[in-house]
C-alpha cells in the first residue's frame, strides 16, 4: 500500500477533503500516543492547557465510545498547536523505550545462560570492568549464580538472582560497579547455608557476598 502524500501547505489551494481526513487522522493518532504517556512526561512537553485537560481526561475514560470522542476532540485541539515538537519529542521517548526494552532483554538472557551453567559470554562481561576489578567481577558472578541456584533449589526469594541481574546491567552500562554496589559488600559475612559457597579468591577474607536486598 502506498504512503499517502504529505499535503503541500504551500500550495494555494485549499486541501482536499480526503486530505483533511488524513490530518485528522494523524493528529488523533499521535494524540492517542500522547496519552499513553505517564503524567511525568505530558508535563515535561508544556502542553497548552486545554489539549493537557483534554488528555487527562480521555485517560479516565473507559468506554470505547467515550474514548473515541474525546481523540477526536483532541485532534482539534491539536489543529491548534505546533505538532512538530510534539511529534519528535514522542518518537525520541518511544525510541528510549524499545532501547531499554531490547537492552532488559540482552541482560535477561546472560543472566539465564550464566544460571543454566553457561560461561561462554562471562569473559565478555568480565572485559567490560576496570582491568584491577576482573578478578573480583568473576569471582562475584560466580559466587551469586552459586546463591541463585541454592535459593532457587530451597524455593526462597531469588535476591541473588535480582542482584545478579543489578550487576550485569552495571556492567554493559559502564564497566564500573556503581558506589552502591560496592557499599553492598561492605560489612557481609558468607552464607553458612549449605550450597553458599565462596570462590577460591574469597576464602582468604578478602571478598564477601553482596547483600542481596532488592
Amino acid at each position: 500500500m502506498r504512503k499517502p502524500k504529505p499535503y503541500d501547505y504551500s500550495d494555494p489551494r485549499p486541501p482536499s477533503r480526503s486530505q483533511k481526513k488524513r490530518d485528522s487522522s494523524a493528529l488523533q493518532v499521535l494524540g492517542g500516543k500522547l496519552a499513553e504517556l505517564p503524567d511525568s512526561a505530558l508535563k515535561r512537553l508544556a502542553l497548552p492547557p486545554r489539549l493537557e485537560e483534554a488528555i487527562r481526561e480521555y485517560k479516565k475514560l473507559s468506554k470505547h465510545e467515550a474514548k473515541r470522542r474525546q481523540l477526536q476532540f483532541i485532534g482539534a485541539l491539536m489543529r491548534e498547536t505546533d505538532t512538530d515538537p510534539l511529534a519528535h519529542a514522542v518518537a525520541d521517548m518511544e525510541a528510549g523505550n524499545r532501547s531499554q526494552a531490547r537492552e532488559f532483554h540482552i541482560v535477561e538472557a546472560l543472566r539465564t545462560a550464566l544460571l543454566s551453567g553457561d560461561e561462554s559470554g562471562l569473559e565478555d562481561l568480565v572485559a567490560l570492568a576496570p582491568e584491577s576489578d576482573q578478578a573480583e567481577v568473576r569471582s562475584r558472578i560466580r559466587m551469586l549464580v552459586r546463591n541463585a541456584k541454592a535459593e532457587a533449589a530451597k524455593n526462597k526469594p531469588p535476591r541473588s538472582s535480582r542482584t545478579l541481574f543489578r550487576l550485569l546491567r552495571e556492567l554493559r552500562a559502564g564497566g564500573a560497579l556503581s558506589q552502591g554496589e560496592a557499599e553492598d559488600n561492605e560489612g557481609d559475612e558468607p552464607g553458612d547455608e549449605p550450597g553458599y559457597e565462596q570462590d577460591d579468591d574469597e576464602q582468604d577474607g578478602h571478598d564477601a557476598p553482596l547483600k542481596t536486598s532488592f
